[in-house]
Order: structure tokens, then sequence, then C-alpha cells
């Protein structure tokens, strides 16, 4: 089975005009959470794993595929120590980092852009404090939220999670000084025109149902939980393009004909295929020792790298 994770770094942002259903671990307000890719999510994983709901679309609340760490009692504490280590390993790997091409990441603007939202919907950066600890962490597409979300995977005590990652952090994720970068993206199986949609409760819609069970994306997902982290090209490369067939057929065939066009837009993402330790994120060198101490990092082999890069370089709205 293959399991997304989505963390406290994982949406681009949270519509308090259009507030989701009160969660556990929600104060005073409860925003709906925006999604980068959520059809990449819902075509590309066969099980999706919050850590929290208060992260979780209200559309998506209620579907069988979804869970939620807190709620299944495998959501660990974060403590103040945990929180600070986390953010001292963040400025560590920030101060390391050569410029991008593109100058540094992306802004809030264009990503909220990018996730087919609108201004109108009332949109900020971050939740409010979520009760997940005594640190009251607060949900935001940061390097330093990051470090969190792997911690959070990696202590979940559930095989296979895959965290999921936004345009947001894809400078850092990417960066130039990364020695492992260029085997990373050799790793990486560009997707074009995932279908996205989304509404004032979400993204999800009931076609997404038919083409979930389609049986090239199936073997996909079961291809990507399985396989080895050292694939040919020839291998990355026929992947790609079943995926990208079911997609366009369920584009021309399906979305067309039940989304409001208004809503509909495509994305580009990444699915990729290599383990997290000592691959994109060496852990040994880049994270500090308060960080590693704090939060026991370890090598885990059952760890996957980034599963899935959302909303990569574009979207298109209106097709």
């Amino acid at each position: 089975m293959r399991r997304a994770f989505v963390g406290l770094s994982t949406p681009v942002g949270f519509d308090y005009q259009n507030p989701a259903s009160k969660a556990p671990a929600d104060g005073h307000s409860s925003p709906n959470p925006i999604l980068e890719s959520p059809f990449g999510l819902l075509l590309l994983f066969d099980e999706i794993v919050f850590l929290t709901r208060s992260l979780c679309p209200e559309n998506m609340r209620q579907l069988p595929y979804v869970r939620f760490l807190d709620e299944i009692g495998k959501a660990p504490l974060l403590t103040i120590a945990q929180r600070d280590a986390s953010w001292d390993a963040a400025r560590a790997l920030s101060s390391k980092r050569a410029p991008t091409a593109s100058g540094g990441e992306e802004s809030f603007e264009a990503s909220i852009l990018r996730a087919g939202a609108s201004w109108q919907m009332g949109i900020d950066n971050h939740s409010h404090g979520l009760s997940l600890g005594e640190a009251q962490p607060q949900a935001n597409a940061s390097v330093e939220n990051f470090y969190l979300d792997m911690f959070y995977c990696q202590n979940a005590g559930l095989q296979g999670l895959e965290l999921v990652t936004n345009t947001r952090l894809q400078s850092a994720l990417e960066a130039a000084t990364d020695p492992a970068s260029e085997a990373w993206l050799a790793q990486a199986i560009v997707l074009k025109d995932i279908p996205n949609y989304l509404g004032r409760r979400g993204p999800y819609h009931p076609a997404i149902e038919e083409v979930r069970e389609n049986a090239h994306l199936t073997h996909f997902r079961t291809w990507m939980s399985e396989r080895s982290s050292k694939l040919s090209l020839a291998e990355i490369g026929e992947a790609r393009d079943q995926v990208e067939a079911v997609l366009r057929d369920a584009q021309e065939n399906l979305f067309l004909k039940h989304l409001d066009p208004d809503t509909y837009f495509k994305s580009l993402g990444k699915a990729v295929v290599g383990d997290l330790v000592g691959l994109a994120f060496p852990l040994t060198g880049t994270v500090t020792a308060a960080f590693e101490g704090a939060l026991k990092i370890r090598s885990d082999a059952d760890m996957r790298w980034q599963g899935f890069i959302v909303g990569a370089r574009r979207s298109l709205r209106g097709i």
C-alpha cells in the first residue's frame, strides 16, 4: 500500500472565509486547508494520512482512505525542545544553501494561484496553533515545519509513509549545494498536467473514484511502494507514460464532463523514487546534533523520500 503523509508543511494556505468544521486539534478557529495538488494525492496514493484533521480539506475528511494520526493515537506529542531543535536544523540548512536559479522559494501569492484558489476566499498562509503537544505547532509551508514533519513521519509507527511537499519548499529541497541533487532529480518521475479541482468545501469530487480504480494507476501505486530505489531511465519513463495516458483519458472522458471549468485546472507534479536517508536530504552533516538528539532521527530503509512534490512548475486554469 502506498501512503501519503500530509503534515504541517504540506498545505499552501488556509481559507478562513469558508471554514471547515471544527477538528479536535483546533482552537478558536478552523480554516479550511488548501492543498496544492489534491488530485495527485487522490490518484497516486492508496491512502492519505494527515497529521491531524485540521490539515485536511473539509470534503475529504470522510473518505474511507483518509486517516488522521492524532485520532488513531499515532501522532507523537511535540515538545518545545523538539520544536526549537527543528528550527535550529532548518536555519543550519538555509545557511548552507546556494541561491536557486529562480531566486529563492516561491511566493505565497504565486502558490495560492497555482493551487487554483483566489484571494476572495480569505486565504492566509498559516493555521492557528494546533493542539499536538506542549509546543502547539502552527501549520505553514516552511522548512522548519518540514523538519517537524520528518519527525512525525518517522515516529508515527506506520510503515511506508511518504512525506508530501509543495512548491513553496521546492527551492530548499533542490538546493544547488546538495551533493545528491543530481541523483535525486534523476529519480524523479515528472508527471505533466495532473488534473485538479477546487471548490469552497475542498478539492474532492466523486468522479475521482472511477479514475482511482484504473488498473494502470493501481499498478503504479504498487510499483512505487515496492520498487527498488535504483531504477533505469527506461523503467521510470514507462511508468510515467502509463500514468500520463490515464490522466489524459480521465480529462477527456470524465473530468471535463463533471467539473466546472472555472474550478478545474492542471498542475505539474513529481513522483519521486528514492529513499529519504542519504539521498536528497542527507541527515548526517546537514542536521544539527541538537536536532538529531531531540528528535532521534534514525536511518530507516522503509522511509521514502518525497513521495510527491506537488504543483512543481505551473498550473493552467479554465481547461
